[in-house]
Formats: structure tokens, sequence, C-alpha cells
């Protein structure tokens, strides 16, 4: 089985990857809207790509955004059941929901994001004249993201798994 110290510093590596992305995106982002609001009210000569790159932009930034949050455990959660189970039960849920998150993510955001990708590689944005499979990049890059994050979820879980039982099976003898 995979060390879990090993498996906790590529998570790392890979937290650090998407939070520099993040950033990025969204300092290029601050950057694009100052020089719209610049070239329009200022300048008046009105930009005309700024709209169409801060959209795209937009959704690769939350696509990733989502990934990261799977990563940290910090995605929006109905806790009502959760909280009222035992810690045994608890760990057996969280697997079953990143499970569920790994069924999603490989299906619908990487192999349909996939496809939608190579469906409109050919479709030409307006503004920045790119492929428009570029934008729909984002499903498939952020699924391979929330696969990996729920394959190590769903390992961390089993490793507490293991320490709980091993407790519960002290504490019995």
């Amino acid at each position: 089985m995979i060390e879990v110290d090993t498996m906790r510093d590529v998570k790392k590596s890979v937290d650090r990857v998407i939070e520099f992305l993040t950033c990025t995106l969204f300092l290029l982002m601050v950057a694009v809207a100052s020089w719209q609001v610049l070239s329009r009210f200022i300048l008046k000569n009105p930009s005309t790509f700024t709209e169409e790159l801060l959209r795209y932009s937009l959704i690769w930034l939350a696509m990733l955004a989502a990934a990261y949050v799977v990563g940290k455990n910090e995605h929006i959660a109905i806790t009502f059941l959760r909280d009222r189970l035992i810690e045994e039960s608890r760990i057996k849920l969280d697997i079953l929901i990143q499970s569920i998150f790994l069924l999603f993510s490989a299906i619908i955001m990487v192999y349909g994001g996939a496809k939608a990708a190579s469906l409109t590689m050919a479709q030409i944005s307006p503004a920045l004249h790119v492929p428009m499979g570029f934008v729909y990049l984002a499903l498939p890059v952020s699924g391979v993201f929330i696969l990996f994050y729920s394959t190590t979820n769903i390992l961390e879980l089993l490793h507490k798994k293991k320490k709980v039982t091993v407790i519960k099976q002290r504490n019995a003898s």
C-alpha cells in the first residue's frame, strides 16, 4: 500500500500547483478587469477582448478551485446525518461520499469534459480567436485533480479507519 507520508507530500505539491494557478488566474483577472474599466471610462475606447478573457478565466478559476476544495475536504456538505454517527460509521460515510466524487469526476468531468473539449476544438471564440475546446478543457483537467484528491482522501480515510479499529480492539481487551 502507498506510504501515507509520501501520499501527503504529493498532495501538498499538487496543492501548491493549484494554489499557484488559481492565484495567477485571479491576479490576471484583476489586471484585465482594471484594464477594461480604464479603457472604457478613461480612454473612451473599450477593449474588445477583456470581457471574453474574464469569462473564460473565471471558468478555469472556478473549476480549479472546486478541485482544490475537494482536496481540502472543505466542499459544501450537509452534515446533519454525519454529525450523529459514531466515528467508524462516519468514516464509512466519508468513504462513500469520496467514492461518489470519484465516479462523478471520472465519468462526467474527465470523460464527458474530454469529449466536449474535443468536439469544440474547431469552434473559435469571437474575440480571443482561440479554440473553445481550451475553455472546455477546464472540465477534464479539474476532473483529474478531483480524481487524485478523492483517491488520496479515500486512502487517508482507510488509514484512519484502520487506526480506529486498532484502538477499538485495544479497548475491548
